[in-house]
């Protein structure tokens, strides 16, 4: 299905392609059989889901935007989307990307987030251009701080009242 994809111990993680943007906009049960799973019910959340047109746009315009966007997680065992993530976009002046993820409701606190953050981010790194895999999170959200903890991220500031993180390879454990 996927011109872009990536297998950590339990989950299959899939780039976004612009046909995939338009199966999960348009038709559930292609969006499924492009991923091969299910997807739950309510998937894309707003904030995804309003992402999904502005991204479709960009990608259609540069392909080489594949894999700086959205990414699903299919838990292999389950065959089912328990979350995505993926980045902002490629690449800016300064050389970072910026990563970010949600998971699904019924698949928190089984480790999926960190699993797909640590390796998102090593991929993203060792794209051409890229210096620093980086994240924000709210210094609130407990849970997605031990995910970026977990994951390999270390803490290097804060602005904006986030707390801003950046991934350290040493610290992941890959």
């Amino acid at each position: 299905m996927n011109d872009l994809e990536l297998q950590t111990q339990r989950l299959t993680l899939l780039a976004m392609t612009a046909d995939l943007v338009d199966a999960l906009r348009e038709d559930r049960p292609s969006a499924e059989a492009l991923v091969n799973a299910e997807i739950p019910p309510g998937f894309p959340d707003a904030e995804l889901g309003g992402y999904l047109p502005v991204y479709g746009e960009r990608l259609r315009a540069d392909p080489s935007a594949l894999g700086f966007g959205p990414w699903l997680a299919v838990s292999r065992d389950e065959r089912v989307v328990v979350m995505n993530a993926g980045f902002l976009g490629k690449p800016g002046a300064d050389a970072d990307i910026e990563l970010g993820y949600g998971t699904e409701p019924a698949h928190r606190n089984r480790g999926y987030a960190t699993e797909a953050a640590a390796a998102l981010a090593a991929w993203g790194l060792a794209q051409p251009g890229v210096e620093r895999v980086v994240s924000r999170c709210d210094p609130a959200n407990a849970p997605s701080l031990r995910v970026l903890e977990k994951a390999g991220f270390v803490r290097r500031g804060e602005a904006d009242g986030m707390l801003l993180w950046e991934w350290d390879p040493e610290a992941s454990g890959l």
